[in-house]
Protein backbone atom coordinates (compact mmCIF):
# COMPACT_ATOMS: atom_id res chain seq x y z
CA UNK A 1 0.00 0.00 0.00
CA UNK A 2 2.76 2.42 0.96
CA UNK A 3 4.64 1.54 -2.22
CA UNK A 4 1.63 2.36 -4.36
CA UNK A 5 0.95 5.54 -2.41
CA UNK A 6 4.49 6.77 -3.01
CA UNK A 7 4.24 6.14 -6.75
CA UNK A 8 1.02 8.15 -6.80
CA UNK A 9 2.71 10.92 -4.86
CA UNK A 10 5.57 11.10 -7.34
CA UNK A 11 3.12 11.17 -10.24
CA UNK A 12 1.18 13.96 -8.57
CA UNK A 13 4.38 15.94 -8.05
CA UNK A 14 5.21 15.59 -11.72
CA UNK A 15 1.80 16.80 -12.79
CA UNK A 16 1.46 19.62 -10.26
CA UNK A 17 4.99 21.02 -10.34
CA UNK A 18 4.81 24.53 -11.72
CA UNK A 19 6.58 25.67 -14.85
CA UNK A 20 8.14 29.08 -15.32
CA UNK A 21 8.46 31.16 -18.46
CA UNK A 22 11.95 32.37 -19.27
CA UNK A 23 12.15 36.10 -19.88
CA UNK A 24 10.57 37.43 -23.05
CA UNK A 25 13.08 39.75 -24.71
CA UNK A 26 12.73 42.35 -27.45
CA UNK A 27 15.44 43.48 -29.85
CA UNK A 28 14.95 47.10 -30.92
CA UNK A 29 16.82 48.07 -34.08
CA UNK A 30 16.04 51.78 -34.36
CA UNK A 31 19.02 53.23 -32.49
CA UNK A 32 19.36 56.62 -34.16
CA UNK A 33 19.52 58.29 -37.56
CA UNK A 34 22.68 56.74 -38.87
CA UNK A 35 24.36 54.32 -41.21
CA UNK A 36 25.12 50.92 -39.72
CA UNK A 37 27.74 48.42 -40.87
CA UNK A 38 27.04 44.91 -42.09
CA UNK A 39 26.65 42.38 -39.31
CA UNK A 40 25.69 44.96 -36.66
CA UNK A 41 25.06 42.92 -33.51
CA UNK A 42 22.17 43.61 -31.17
CA UNK A 43 21.39 42.45 -27.66
CA UNK A 44 17.99 42.95 -26.03
CA UNK A 45 19.33 46.46 -25.50
CA UNK A 46 21.51 47.68 -28.35
CA UNK A 47 25.22 47.54 -27.61
CA UNK A 48 28.47 46.58 -29.21
CA UNK A 49 29.23 42.83 -29.28
CA UNK A 50 31.81 43.20 -26.51
CA UNK A 51 29.25 44.77 -24.20
CA UNK A 52 26.58 42.12 -24.74
CA UNK A 53 25.76 40.44 -21.46
CA UNK A 54 23.63 37.85 -23.23
CA UNK A 55 24.90 35.28 -25.69
CA UNK A 56 21.56 35.47 -27.47
CA UNK A 57 22.39 38.06 -30.10
CA UNK A 58 20.88 39.14 -33.41
CA UNK A 59 23.21 40.27 -36.19
CA UNK A 60 21.73 42.15 -39.14
CA UNK A 61 22.87 42.03 -42.77
CA UNK A 62 21.71 43.67 -45.99
CA UNK A 63 21.57 41.44 -49.05
CA UNK A 64 20.57 42.03 -52.66
CA UNK A 65 18.65 39.37 -54.56
CA UNK A 66 18.12 38.91 -58.27
CA UNK A 67 14.88 37.79 -59.90
CA UNK A 68 15.74 34.16 -59.04
CA UNK A 69 16.15 34.93 -55.34
CA UNK A 70 19.93 34.42 -55.36
CA UNK A 71 22.06 36.72 -53.20
CA UNK A 72 24.19 38.77 -55.59
CA UNK A 73 26.78 41.53 -55.59
CA UNK A 74 24.84 44.80 -55.45
CA UNK A 75 24.42 46.49 -58.83
CA UNK A 76 26.37 49.71 -59.42
CA UNK A 77 24.62 52.59 -61.14
CA UNK A 78 25.51 56.10 -62.29
CA UNK A 79 28.24 57.39 -64.60
CA UNK A 80 31.57 55.61 -64.76
CA UNK A 81 33.32 58.50 -63.05
CA UNK A 82 30.92 58.44 -60.07
CA UNK A 83 29.50 54.93 -59.68
CA UNK A 84 27.14 54.23 -56.79
CA UNK A 85 26.19 50.89 -55.29
CA UNK A 86 22.51 50.03 -54.89
CA UNK A 87 23.21 48.46 -51.47
CA UNK A 88 25.91 49.34 -48.95
CA UNK A 89 25.27 48.18 -45.41
CA UNK A 90 22.31 49.40 -43.39
CA UNK A 91 20.67 52.48 -41.95
CA UNK A 92 18.43 53.12 -38.95
CA UNK A 93 15.94 55.91 -38.30
CA UNK A 94 14.03 56.98 -35.20
CA UNK A 95 12.58 60.35 -36.24
CA UNK A 96 9.92 58.93 -38.60
CA UNK A 97 10.86 60.97 -41.67
CA UNK A 98 7.73 61.65 -43.70
CA UNK A 99 5.82 59.35 -41.32
CA UNK A 100 7.60 56.37 -42.82
CA UNK A 101 8.27 54.64 -39.54
CA UNK A 102 11.29 53.66 -37.46
CA UNK A 103 13.66 50.73 -37.69
CA UNK A 104 16.50 49.24 -39.72
CA UNK A 105 16.81 48.48 -43.45
CA UNK A 106 19.40 48.12 -46.25
CA UNK A 107 21.06 51.39 -47.20
CA UNK A 108 21.06 52.30 -50.90
CA UNK A 109 23.53 55.13 -51.65
CA UNK A 110 21.87 55.82 -55.00
CA UNK A 111 18.63 56.72 -53.16
CA UNK A 112 20.19 59.64 -51.32
CA UNK A 113 22.85 60.68 -48.85
CA UNK A 114 23.06 59.48 -45.26
CA UNK A 115 21.60 62.83 -44.22
CA UNK A 116 18.37 62.18 -46.10
CA UNK A 117 17.09 58.81 -45.00
CA UNK A 118 13.58 59.80 -46.02
CA UNK A 119 14.79 59.28 -49.61
CA UNK A 120 15.69 55.66 -48.88
CA UNK A 121 13.48 52.77 -50.00
CA UNK A 122 14.60 50.45 -47.20
CA UNK A 123 13.68 46.79 -47.65
CA UNK A 124 12.43 46.90 -51.22
CA UNK A 125 11.73 44.76 -54.26
CA UNK A 126 12.82 47.58 -56.57
CA UNK A 127 16.40 48.47 -55.58
CA UNK A 128 17.45 48.12 -59.22
CA UNK A 129 14.53 47.96 -61.62
CA UNK A 130 16.75 47.50 -64.67
CA UNK A 131 17.92 44.12 -63.37
CA UNK A 132 14.91 43.17 -61.24
CA UNK A 133 16.95 43.20 -58.05
CA UNK A 134 15.63 43.83 -54.54
CA UNK A 135 17.23 44.58 -51.17
CA UNK A 136 16.35 42.22 -48.33
CA UNK A 137 17.15 42.12 -44.64
CA UNK A 138 18.88 39.04 -43.21
CA UNK A 139 18.92 38.31 -39.46
CA UNK A 140 21.38 35.93 -37.79
CA UNK A 141 20.13 34.45 -34.50
CA UNK A 142 22.81 33.05 -32.19
CA UNK A 143 22.41 30.81 -29.12
CA UNK A 144 18.61 30.93 -28.98
CA UNK A 145 16.67 28.30 -26.98
CA UNK A 146 15.00 25.55 -28.96
CA UNK A 147 11.30 26.10 -29.66
CA UNK A 148 11.55 29.84 -29.13
CA UNK A 149 8.57 31.73 -30.55
CA UNK A 150 9.42 34.85 -32.55
CA UNK A 151 7.41 37.96 -33.40
CA UNK A 152 8.29 40.64 -35.95
CA UNK A 153 7.07 44.24 -36.10
CA UNK A 154 7.67 46.12 -39.33
CA UNK A 155 6.81 49.67 -40.31
CA UNK A 156 6.11 51.00 -43.78
CA UNK A 157 6.27 54.12 -45.89
CA UNK A 158 3.00 53.73 -47.74
CA UNK A 159 -0.25 51.86 -47.26
CA UNK A 160 -0.50 48.46 -48.86
CA UNK A 161 3.07 47.36 -48.13
CA UNK A 162 3.60 43.69 -47.32
CA UNK A 163 6.47 41.27 -46.76
CA UNK A 164 7.46 37.61 -47.00
CA UNK A 165 9.55 35.65 -44.48
CA UNK A 166 12.10 32.89 -45.12
CA UNK A 167 13.94 30.89 -42.43
CA UNK A 168 16.82 28.42 -42.17
CA UNK A 169 19.52 27.14 -39.82
CA UNK A 170 23.20 26.39 -40.38
CA UNK A 171 25.62 28.32 -42.58
CA UNK A 172 24.75 31.75 -43.93
CA UNK A 173 22.26 31.25 -46.80
CA UNK A 174 23.11 32.30 -50.33
CA UNK A 175 19.61 32.32 -51.81
CA UNK A 176 15.98 32.46 -50.77
CA UNK A 177 15.42 29.10 -52.47
CA UNK A 178 17.83 27.57 -49.94
CA UNK A 179 15.54 28.69 -47.12
CA UNK A 180 12.04 27.73 -46.02
CA UNK A 181 9.27 30.10 -47.02
CA UNK A 182 7.19 30.73 -43.91
CA UNK A 183 4.03 32.32 -45.26
CA UNK A 184 2.09 31.25 -48.34
CA UNK A 185 0.89 34.81 -48.99
CA UNK A 186 2.54 38.16 -48.21
CA UNK A 187 1.95 39.57 -44.72
CA UNK A 188 0.37 43.03 -44.65
CA UNK A 189 2.03 45.79 -42.64
CA UNK A 190 -1.24 47.75 -42.23
CA UNK A 191 0.32 51.17 -42.13
CA UNK A 192 -2.44 53.73 -42.05
CA UNK A 193 -1.76 57.32 -43.02
CA UNK A 194 0.28 59.05 -40.34
CA UNK A 195 0.01 56.19 -37.85
CA UNK A 196 2.43 53.29 -37.67
CA UNK A 197 1.54 49.83 -36.29
CA UNK A 198 2.83 48.94 -32.83
CA UNK A 199 1.63 45.34 -32.75
CA UNK A 200 3.74 42.65 -34.49
CA UNK A 201 2.30 41.60 -37.85
CA UNK A 202 3.95 38.18 -37.55
CA UNK A 203 3.63 36.12 -34.36
CA UNK A 204 4.16 32.47 -33.55
CA UNK A 205 7.18 32.08 -35.84
CA UNK A 206 9.41 29.12 -34.97
CA UNK A 207 12.54 27.99 -36.80
CA UNK A 208 13.04 24.26 -37.19
CA UNK A 209 16.44 23.19 -35.86
CA UNK A 210 17.08 26.40 -33.94
CA UNK A 211 18.80 25.72 -30.60
CA UNK A 212 21.79 26.98 -28.58
CA UNK A 213 24.14 24.90 -30.70
CA UNK A 214 22.90 26.17 -34.07
CA UNK A 215 22.59 29.45 -35.94
CA UNK A 216 19.20 30.58 -37.20
CA UNK A 217 18.44 32.89 -40.12
CA UNK A 218 15.44 35.04 -41.02
CA UNK A 219 15.21 36.76 -44.41
CA UNK A 220 12.67 39.56 -44.85
CA UNK A 221 11.67 40.23 -48.45
CA UNK A 222 9.53 43.23 -49.38
CA UNK A 223 6.56 42.88 -51.70
CA UNK A 224 6.56 46.61 -52.31
CA UNK A 225 9.06 49.22 -51.09
CA UNK A 226 10.24 51.13 -48.05
CA UNK A 227 9.90 48.67 -45.21
CA UNK A 228 11.75 48.91 -41.91
CA UNK A 229 12.23 46.24 -39.25
CA UNK A 230 11.32 47.84 -35.93
CA UNK A 231 11.54 45.01 -33.36
CA UNK A 232 12.05 41.26 -32.95
CA UNK A 233 10.49 39.71 -29.83
CA UNK A 234 11.60 36.30 -28.58
CA UNK A 235 9.47 34.19 -26.24
CA UNK A 236 11.52 31.21 -24.98
CA UNK A 237 9.72 27.94 -24.17
CA UNK A 238 8.47 27.31 -20.65
CA UNK A 239 10.93 25.53 -18.37
CA UNK A 240 10.37 23.75 -15.03
CA UNK A 241 11.06 25.82 -11.94
CA UNK A 242 14.00 24.63 -9.78
CA UNK A 243 11.66 23.25 -7.10
CA UNK A 244 10.24 20.89 -9.73
CA UNK A 245 13.53 19.00 -9.83
CA UNK A 246 13.68 18.90 -6.02
CA UNK A 247 10.22 17.33 -5.83
CA UNK A 248 11.10 14.73 -8.44
CA UNK A 249 14.44 13.90 -6.80
CA UNK A 250 12.87 13.56 -3.34
CA UNK A 251 10.19 11.30 -4.73
CA UNK A 252 12.60 8.96 -6.47
CA UNK A 253 14.92 8.83 -3.45
CA UNK A 254 11.99 7.85 -1.29
CA UNK A 255 10.97 5.22 -3.83
CA UNK A 256 14.49 3.78 -3.93
CA UNK A 257 14.59 3.68 -0.12
CA UNK A 258 11.34 1.74 0.10
CA UNK A 259 12.51 -0.77 -2.50
CA UNK A 260 15.79 -1.22 -0.60
CA UNK A 261 14.00 -1.75 2.76
CA UNK A 262 11.57 -4.23 1.24
CA UNK A 263 14.44 -6.29 -0.17
CA UNK A 264 16.25 -6.29 3.21
CA UNK A 265 13.16 -7.54 5.03
CA UNK A 266 12.72 -10.27 2.43
CA UNK A 267 16.34 -11.38 2.91
CA UNK A 268 15.99 -11.45 6.75
CA UNK A 269 12.80 -13.53 6.63
CA UNK A 270 14.32 -16.00 4.24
Amino acid sequence: MKFGFLICSVSAALSLASFANASVVTYTFATGNQQVGQGATYCPTYSTPAACSSKQTVSVFAEQTNSSGNFVTPVTTGPWWAPQSTESGLFTVIDTPNDRGTGIAPYNPSDGSSGAFDNQQGITDSADNAHGNGNILLLELSDFPANSTLSLLLQAGVTGDSFTIYTSTGPMPTSLSGMTKYDSTPINVDEGGNSQPNTPQLTGLTISGLNPGSTGWIAIQADCHYLLLDTLTVDPPSVPEPRFYGIVLAGFLGLAGMVYNKRRRTQVLS
